[in-house]
């Protein structure tokens, strides 16, 4: 931030910030700033093609409370936004997908076994294979979740038969895929939420670990029957595949307003389609691998 700017600093290369916000994209929340004369003393491009502010830093900063709105919207409205979508960004999203993928899938038993496989194969490492096999793994699957959609957007320019370049179509699309990352983040990590989430109770009685009891809760214990199997299972399916519909919606939405004819857009959405019910199906295999094993097991 010193180096930078604290508003650009945030906005382009704090990778926590920049995540929250294409995250808040999907928020019934936002920050519109009205003034178009507060936008020109901005140095982002922050306006859209419809000329909209909304949730830019560093406007925010230099305006004042008659120059801005507190709006509700409806959800995924925010991911419609017609701008500029740099490479770096379509590549941060995929990025987001991918890794949160990666994670899932290392409790898989595929991946213990691929593990397993790769460690014997590697023995000159020593006890760093587990680190370097983990490590590669974690930046293949963000190359590959790229190279895939990119192949597809390739198809969506043959099947639209549309001058756009497959960059244009990539960055044009990718806003699209948030609804899909939001919606496995809820599913993989929505048990962890509830059964780990409950040491904020001891924590609340004792917050600092001097031994406190503020509230009488410091002797709390984790109850990890809160949450059922039968129930974490449906709210992972229902999350992932209403995330999924909402995502093809707005991929619609989008192909229509960049190739405005109809009938254009609706060819240039089957490759789409195909690529969101594929990863619907690896994400619902994902999540099932974990329940699958151990009800074997046991």
């Amino acid at each position: 931030m010193l180096l930078f700017s604290k508003e650009r600093w945030l906005q382009c290369g704090e990778a926590f910030s920049i995540a929250f916000g294409i995250l808040a994209r999907f928020a019934p929340i936002e920050v519109r700033v009205m003034n178009p004369e507060v936008c020109a003393s901005c140095s982002f491009d922050c306006r859209d093609r419809d000329g909209e502010c909304i949730n830019c830093y560093e406007c925010l900063d230099l305006t004042d409370d008659r120059d801005c709105e507190w709006n509700l919207r409806h959800f995924a409205v925010g991911l419609l936004r017609d701008e500029k979508v740099s490479l770096s960004m379509a590549a941060f999203v995929i990025l987001m997908l991918a890794t949160v993928t990666f994670d899932g899938f290392t409790a898989t038993p595929l991946f213990g076994s691929l593990e397993s496989n790769l460690f014997a194969l590697v023995p000159f490492i020593g006890e760093w294979r587990i680190t370097v096999i983990d490590t590669l793994g974690l930046a293949l699957f963000p190359t590959l979740f790229l190279v895939v959609y990119l192949f597809v957007c390739r198809l969506m320019v043959v099947t639209s038969r549309t001058n756009l370049a497959v960059g244009e179509m990539a960055r044009a699309f990718v806003f699209s895929l948030v609804p899909i990352a939001l919606a496995y983040h809820l599913a993989h990590y929505f048990s962890y939420l509830l059964i780990q989430g409950q040491l904020i109770v001891p924590l609340l009685s004792d917050p600092f670990g001097f031994g406190w009891d503020l509230f009488g809760t410091a002797s709390y214990r984790i109850n990890i029957a809160v949450v059922g199997a039968r129930f974490a299972w449906f709210v992972a399916v229902g999350s992932i595949v209403l995330g999924h519909i909402i995502a093809v919606y707005l991929a619609h939405v989008i192909a229509l307003r960049n190739l405005k004819e109809p009938t254009t857009a609706l060819r240039s959405q089957y490759p789409m389609l195909g690529l969101m019910v594929g990863y619907t199906v690896i994400s619902l295999w994902i999540i099932a691998q974990p329940i699958v094993e151990s009800s074997t097991g046991g």
